[in-house]
């Protein structure tokens, strides 16, 4: 009985010690989270500099579609769905960047997650993955490849070849393209028609503009908001 009492204080002096080292340890990151994150709540409530981009609120349930006296338009897919694709292949993301402030001086609430909802002079990150068709492998860096991100006001800026989490990243991170964009603090509110181009050293050329859901009360498209 003596010897489980001397464990469990063992135990007990141990689990003391190494609390206070496994805050360190993820302080910078965790604590600063969760002090951004309730910024950001206190800020939306509060009227503060820091605006939530994506949030809830509680809404009585929409009542039931009424009924239509005209049968809805059939839509039919377009041929080109149904035809080969190439000759490069790409699947694309944008998401929000880290904490260090843009030269703007605008830093996300959340560092580092999927968005297609960006603050004016936030900077939005476009990372992205390009297969090419005919040899069945990913462009790399080894390909010399020219890729850039096209903004509709005609700015280029080049795609760069990197480890996802950049200096911070552990060996097994997956490597792809990505690239930036500092949203200018004036730059016009709504949609984002951005392009990403591809041309190879032997003259093949493809370009990807993300796919658009529209109705009448949305669309899919990136958006720019005050």
């Amino acid at each position: 009985m003596v010897q489980r009492t001397k464990i469990r204080s063992v135990v007990r002096v141990v689990f003391s010690v190494l609390i206070p080292w496994s805050v360190i340890a993820c302080g910078p990151s965790m604590v600063g989270q969760v002090e951004r994150e309730k910024a950001a709540q206190q800020g939306s409530a509060g009227g503060s500099d820091v605006t939530m981009l994506i949030g809830a609120q509680k809404l009585a349930p929409a009542p039931p579609p009424a009924p239509v006296a005209t049968p809805a338009q059939k839509l039919t897919t377009p041929a080109s769905y149904y035809e080969p694709i190439g000759p490069f292949f790409f699947y694309v993301e944008t998401l929000t960047a880290n904490t260090i402030p843009n030269k703007y001086g605008f830093a996300p609430t959340v560092a580092c997650i999927q968005s297609g909802v960006f603050k004016r002079g936030m900077k939005m990150v476009v990372r992205f993955e390009v297969l090419d068709t005919k040899t069945g492998k990913r462009v790399t860096d080894k390909d010399g490849a020219t890729i850039k991100l096209v903004l509709p006001h005609g700015e280029e800026v080049p795609g760069r070849w990197t480890i996802r989490g950049s200096t911070a990243a552990l060996p097994d991170s997956a490597w792809m393209w990505d690239t930036s964009w500092d949203i200018p603090p004036d730059y016009p509110i709504g949609s984002l028609d951005y392009r990403i181009v591809v041309t190879t050293k032997d003259g093949r050329t493809g370009t990807f503009s993300p796919p658009i859901q529209k109705t009448a009360t949305a669309d899919t498209r990136v958006r720019i908001i005050d």
